[in-house]
């Protein structure tokens, strides 16, 4: 493209400016492969961007099956929205170079929110402080008493406490004095510690010292209309409560064009995907095969386990009730029938050298040992000279008295990645998007033959097919959601047999050969389908299939 390269440093976090300067840089750089839109505005009033990214010359980004990608329903995962990042600028600096990316971009439509969570992420970049998504105070207004996180030493960065208490559940490392391990059951004898985060007391210090809830109530992956519970911490005071998912989720609504979701979060090294709130055995079998494929193929490109939301996270109670409902691609799987994952970016622990267990992949079950906090010590000397753990430092407390202020820089290493690691990050899962978006289904006439009967009479066969690997429903579950069927259009001459608008159903794809035999010759996809009509008429006719998921193709035939 003859288009001037955009200056993206993948290197940076942007904050909200920045990232819409950049976003429009793009637009105006190549404007027949890029568009900016609004999905709607956030609670304070920023706009919540979309990328649409596809080759305008082949046609419309409506008429196109499309990939949705995010970042940064969590304010604090702010790797999610460089990814995201990442792979807009890639697809359009490479588009008409890169064979791949150019037959994806002819054929697809990227639609990325670098951004979910606008107003959040400000406040996570700006300021010491974290928070799970939106600014807004929530469930209520006012302030908690107790311990609050404030950077007390002045050094921007919100850090730990850790005070000698002879009743207190921690100890120093024999190993590393820097490290803090759990106090043994029998241990009475030495020093022992209470670990508190960096802060305040609202109020005269209460007996027992307590933590502050935070206001920022509201946790927006917990606040979608599947499985939504009242009792649910986060979910808000009713599905789509806040402006920001009520945004995204009209924005989804009215491009039914999407078939795959790719949501992105840190931290832990792991795709999800559905199913959330039951097992496997719940889903369309077809699907199942699907998830896997595509698991594999996301294994192998990012080196992170698939594993569905419902294995990776283990159950609260005796009933079965789980610690979390109302997520976001448990909505866009479960109602929408969309093919959905939500990728855990960053893994600190593997790039530590400590074994993820099997029956674990989220690291959920199995506590951080002395020999991981060690290991995990060793990294951040040998890759961050350091940086990435401060070290006790005696602080004069006005409320609690001598304390020592010191642990993980977890904005720097631990909740995201370092910079010098995110391309890495970003490039591994930007290959599994570029393998997700070729296997959405793509609608293409095979052959088209006319036969002349004479007085401008003919019979046209149409062999129709799904060259992609998704059926045109894009999933199993798509096809009991009653989408709308496959139609074909034809224009320019007078049907005399058949109808001018032909349903025709929905087309399989080669994932169909997922569950027949392996053996050659002993499975064969349908994917095709004859549409047969006759007519009058001379001169040019167009024949038009359209499906919401699979795309429109159009191909013109000279009637003799």
């Amino acid at each position: 493209m003859s288009a001037a390269p955009i200056a993206f440093d993948v290197t940076k976090f942007l904050r909200f400016d920045e990232m819409t300067d950049l976003l429009q840089g793009y637009v105006s750089a190549h404007p027949e492969l890029a568009s900016l839109s609004s999905a709607g505005r956030s609670f304070e009033e920023r706009e919540i961007w979309v990328m649409t990214l596809t080759s305008q010359k082949t046609g419309d980004a409506s008429t196109k099956p499309a990939m949705y990608i995010d970042g940064n329903i969590h304010a604090g995962e702010v790797t999610g929205g460089n990814v995201c990042l990442y792979t807009i600028d890639h697809l359009l600096s490479n588009y008409g170079s890169d064979e791949r990316v150019t037959h994806l971009m002819d054929t697809t439509t990227f639609y990325i929110v670098p951004r979910q969570q606008p107003d959040g992420v400000e406040k996570y970049l700006t300021t010491p402080y974290t928070l799970r998504s939106s600014v807004r105070h929530w469930p209520t207004q006012e302030e908690d008493h107790g311990l609050y996180e404030e950077d007390i030493d002045g050094n921007g960065i919100i850090l730990q406490m850790r005070v000698p208490d002879p009743n207190g559940e921690w100890k120093i490392s024999d190993k590393d004095p820097r490290l803090m391990i759990k106090r043994e059951p029998d241990d009475v004898t030495g020093t022992f510690y209470r670990i508190y985060t960096e802060g305040m007391l609202r109020d005269p210090r209460p007996e027992p010292l307590k933590f502050a809830t935070s206001p920022y109530g509201i946790d927006q992956n917990r606040n979608w209309p599947a499985n939504w519970s009242p009792w649910q911490k986060g979910g808000g005071a009713y599905p789509l409560s806040e402006p920001e998912t009520a945004a995204v989720a009209r924005f989804i609504e009215d491009h039914p064009n999407i078939v795959i979701v790719q949501n992105y979060h840190t931290t832990g090294g792991v795709i999800l995907r559905s199913p959330c709130a039951e097992g496997d055995q719940t889903l369309p079998k077809a699907d199942v095969e699907i998830y896997k494929a595509m698991g594999e193929i996301g294994e192998r490109l990012t080196g992170y386990p698939c594993t569905p939301v419902y294995d990776a996270f283990p159950m609260t109670d005796d009933q079965g009730r789980r610690a979390t409902s109302g997520g976001f691609i448990e909505w866009t799987y479960g109602h929408k029938g969309i093919l959905s994952f939500a990728t855990e970016l960053w893994d600190i622990k593997s790039r530590a050298g400590i074994e993820r267990d099997a029956n674990d992949t989220m690291r959920v079950v199995k506590e951080e040992t002395e020999d991981d906090g060690l290991k995990l010590l060793e990294w951040n000397d040998r890759e961050m000279g350091e940086r990435g753990f401060v070290p006790w430092t005696p602080f004069d407390h006005p409320q609690l008295g001598k304390v020592e202020i010191g642990g993980w820089n977890s904005k720097l290493v631990r909740q995201n990645a370092p910079p010098q690691f995110l391309e890495d990050e970003c490039e591994r899962n930007l290959q599994f998007s570029l393998s997700q978006a070729a296997m959405m289904p793509q609608l293409s006439f095979k052959s088209i033959e006319t036969e002349s009967l004479g007085n401008e009479l003919h019979i046209v066969r149409a062999t129709l097919e799904n060259r992609g690997f998704l059926p045109t429903t894009g999933s199993a579950l798509g096809t009991r959601l009653n989408l709308p069927p496959l139609s074909v259009k034809v224009e320019g001459a007078e049907v005399l047999i058949g109808r001018p608008k032909i349903e025709t159903g929905h087309l399989p794809g080669r994932s169909s050969a997922l569950t027949g035999r392996n053996r050659p010759g002993q499975f064969r996809v349908e994917n095709e389908r004859l549409i047969e009509v006759l007519v009058r008429g001379s001169g040019e006719m167009t024949i038009t299939a359209e499906s919401d998921r699979a795309g429109t193709t159009t191909e013109t035939v000279t009637l003799a």
